[in-house]
């Protein structure tokens, strides 16, 4: 069983990213005298290609060597493609073109990191499903509203699966080898590696309160949901507690108990965040983001800005 697969480092990647790619790949090649993998690294820039840690690897193979290869008789099954977050302008264009001739040619794309956006720019997520890391994910659906954006480990859509990296990474990869080879060889390529379970790809991604939310009533989580879910319309928390199966009271006590803060408050911070996340990450007027976070205008929005952080959203857009 032949598979030819390439590993794309783009400048900026995560070197967690590439391992996650890189080790059950080969380890599947090491395990298992039936499969070969004939991975290639390739850099879409210079040979060395530097990674957000400050590592750099060296890569046998440069773009138009790889373009060349795509566009070949000699089938690539899969194209995984490292992209860190501050990616050099300069290599845009270059970037869109492997990404088009991949689509030109159907070959599969598992693009990790800030690739999503990537994708996106290239016209290949049309219409389709994609994920980021959940920290641009707000930006992302509002600069992509042809897409539907999903916070997951990792989605497919036109066979162009999007993953925000670093350990949701692996889990990408290991369905990756359920897929096209079979899950028993991703179950024992798991138990080499000492990997006790991988997570589905649908499950939300962990944030700095997962831990928190993890170990709340369902109930509880389910009210927490619909807040995230309807941020620019936001719902009454009457609504929220009707739709939770709760009563006024007892969404009170929970939110209480576990989060220390009242629905009312919790649902405000939460609107700010997103809102806090457009002003750092897009271009979208202050105006746009407080109707996008779900205040009436911009006052309203300014004023309890300036009650969560100190300061107010243009001191935000300002600060690098």
């Amino acid at each position: 069983m032949e598979k030819k697969i390439k590993i794309v480092l783009v400048p900026g990647f995560s070197h967690l990213s590439l391992g996650a790619i890189l080790e059950p790949l080969k380890t599947l090649d090491r395990l298992f005298a039936e499969i070969c993998l004939e991975i290639e690294i390739i850099s879409i820039s210079e040979r060395s290609v530097e990674s957000s840690s400050g590592v750099s690897v060296d890569c046998p193979i440069l773009l138009n060597e790889c373009l060349t290869s795509l566009s070949s008789k000699s089938r690539t099954n899969a194209l995984f493609l490292c992209c860190g977050l501050r990616m050099p302008h300069r290599l845009q264009t270059d970037l869109k073109k492997l990404l088009r001739t991949c689509s030109r040619f159907n070959v599969p794309i598992f693009g990790v990191g800030c690739a999503g956006w990537k994708m996106a720019d290239a016209g290949l997520l049309e219409n389709g499903l994609a994920t980021v890391h959940w920290s641009t994910l707000a930006a992302f659906s509002e600069r992509n509203q042809s897409i539907k954006t999903v916070d997951a480990l990792f989605v497919e859509s036109k066979r162009v699966t999007s993953s925000p990296g670093e350990a949701a990474t692996l889990d990408m990869v290991t369905e990756f080898i359920k897929t096209e080879f079979s899950p028993e060889y991703a179950n024992l390529v798991c138990d080499h590696l000492m990997i006790s379970y991988t997570r589905r790809g649908d499950l939300e991604q962990p944030k700095n309160n997962a831990q928190r939310l993890r170990d709340v009533p369902p109930t509880l989580q389910k009210a927490i949901s619909l807040m995230t879910k309807n941020i620019e319309s936001p719902l009454t928390i009457k609504e929220v507690s009707k739709l939770a199966y709760l009563s006024l009271r007892q969404l009170e006590r929970l939110f209480s108990k576990h989060l220390m803060l009242s629905p009312k408050k919790y649902y405000l911070k939460t609107r700010l965040i997103h809102g806090r996340q457009l002003i750092e990450q897009t271009s979208m007027s202050i105006l746009e983001i407080s109707i996008a976070s779900g205040f009436s205008n911009r006052k309203v929005f300014s004023k309890s800005y300036l009650k969560e952080y100190g300061f107010l959203p243009s001191h935000t857009r300002r600060t690098p």
